[in-house]
């Protein structure tokens, strides 16, 4: 048998290396207890930040709806307004003429034809013709 010394010693031996596992095991076990309750902190916080940007979500989808009701309307507005402009074109008589005398001008007509033909002064004549003269 062995020495009663050398029993008492690997026995302490056996009981410290005992106290170290368990120790050890207990440091893991706070150090996975730190990283759980670490998780958890960041889970709230993610679920905090996804309930933010869901309302602010709301908020934008909310606010495109209105901004494509706001541009329909004014789409309607335009083409309202672009019909009564064209209603006046079409049924004022002075335009007619004047659209006449510009169709004669681009066709090349002369000042005393235009004066003639549509009944225009001389000064408006020349002035249609410097206008609508350049673009040919």
């Amino acid at each position: 048998m062995l020495d009663p010394l050398i029993q008492t010693s690997l026995i302490g031996l056996a009981l410290l290396l005992a106290i170290i596992s368990l120790v050890f095991s207990v440091l893991v076990q706070i150090k996975q207890a730190k990283k759980i309750q670490a998780l958890q902190q960041l889970t709230k916080e993610l679920l905090k930040s996804k309930e933010s940007l869901n309302k602010q979500i709301r908020e934008l989808h909310s606010g495109s709806i209105g901004l494509g009701k706001k541009f329909h309307q004014l789409n309607e507005g335009l083409k309202e307004a672009v019909e009564k402009q064209q209603e006046i074109v079409d049924t004022a008589p002075d335009s007619k003429l004047y659209t006449r005398a510009v169709k004669m001008v681009a066709l090349g007509a002369g000042l005393d034809e235009l004066m003639n033909e549509c009944e225009l002064p001389k000064a408006e004549a020349e002035l249609l013709i410097s206008l609508h003269g350049k673009s040919r």
